[in-house]
């Protein structure tokens, strides 16, 4: 029974991930924007991985100016923000640390996650956001996703007006930066 259950909760996700996509595809994905504590938004996040971050050894830090707001759709930055950590929780390994961080430059928000797994493969970086891409197809669909988790973060960007990149740090590891022109508003 607990395998049925959790197959069709599966399922679902896919249904909603797919229908995201869908929307955005026709410009109709819709965004509901509020002014929204970044620092605050992160650390759900965080708190939200936390079981896994333990079960994996990795810590997460959040670095975000206490007073940062912005006005976006927080339940659609919130999704993205959780994908990506549920990518770097997958990639990171013991003993490192995840970071969820966030500057306001201007009237800009930039939001980064990185990690110190083994970054992306430089081929698969033009492609990482695309649907059904995975940086190693050889992994089965149980030991990862279906490959939407970046699209999805994509789009959600995207309805915001913004861009969302992928690289890798030097030293190694991933980062994600997500680039939301206009969004940071002031208390």
């Amino acid at each position: 029974m607990r395998n049925a259950t959790a197959e069709a909760e599966r399922l679902t996700r896919l249904t909603d991930d797919l229908l995201l996509l869908a929307r955005s595809d026709e410009d109709r994905l819709s965004l509901r924007r509020e002014r929204t504590d970044i620092r605050r938004l992160l650390a759900a996040s965080a708190g939200l991985a936390a079981s896994r971050l333990a079960e994996a050894g990795v810590t997460c830090r959040v670095d975000a100016q206490p007073g940062t707001y912005a006005d976006i759709d927080m339940g659609r930055i919130r999704q993205a923000v959780d994908n990506l950590v549920d990518n770097a929780v997958r990639f990171a390994p013991g003993g490192s640390v995840i970071v969820l961080a966030a500057r306001a430059d201007g009237s800009d928000l930039d939001i980064e996650v990185r990690d110190d797994g083994p970054g992306f493969p430089v081929g698969f970086l033009p492609h990482a956001f695309e649907r059904f891409r995975r940086p190693d197809s050889g992994r089965s669909r149980g030991d990862g996703g279906a490959g939407l988790g970046l699209a999805i973060v994509r789009a959600i960007v995207a309805a915001h007006g913004g861009v969302a990149t992928a690289s890798n740090r030097p030293g190694g590891g991933a980062v994600i930066r997500l680039h939301l022109p206009g969004a940071v508003g002031h208390p």
